[in-house]
C-alpha cells in the first residue's frame, strides 16, 4: 500500500510539473509575440536594445551629476552676495576707482 501511496503522490507532483511547464512555455511564446508588435525581431533583440538604452541612460544621468555640481543652484547659491552685502563691502575696484575720482576732485578745487 505505501509503494501506490507513493507511485500516486509522484504521478500527481509530475503532472504539477508538466502544466507548470506548459505555462511556462505558453508565456515564452506570449513575450516574443509582444517583442515582435513592438517592433523587435525577437526578445535578444530587444534586451540588447534595453541594455545599451540603459548604459546610456545611466551616463547620462551621471553628467547630469556632474552638471549640477558644477553650475546647478546649489552652487550659484553659494557665490552670491546679498545686496545688503555688496554695499557694505564693495568690491576693491570700485573703491579704488572712488578713490581716484575724489582724488581728481581735490587736484581740480587746488587748482
Amino acid at each position: 500500500m505505501k509503494g501506490i501511496a507513493r507511485f500516486t503522490k509522484k504521478g500527481e507532483l509530475q503532472s504539477k510539473i508538466d502544466r507548470k511547464n506548459e505555462e511556462i512555455d505558453i508565456l515564452k511564446i506570449g513575450l516574443s509575440g509582444i517583442a515582435k508588435r513592438c517592433g523587435y525581431k525577437n526578445v535578444q533583440e530587444f534586451y540588447r536594445t534595453y541594455h545599451k538604452s540603459h548604459g546610456a541612460y545611466i551616463a547620462y544621468k551621471e553628467q547630469v551629476a556632474e552638471w549640477d555640481k558644477t553650475y546647478g543652484d546649489d552652487n550659484q547659491k553659494q557665490n552670491k552676495e546679498s545686496v545688503l552685502e555688496r554695499l557694505k563691502n564693495p568690491p576693491k575696484k570700485t573703491a579704488d576707482y572712488q578713490k581716484q575720482k575724489t582724488d581728481r576732485v581735490k587736484e581740480r578745487g587746488a587748482r
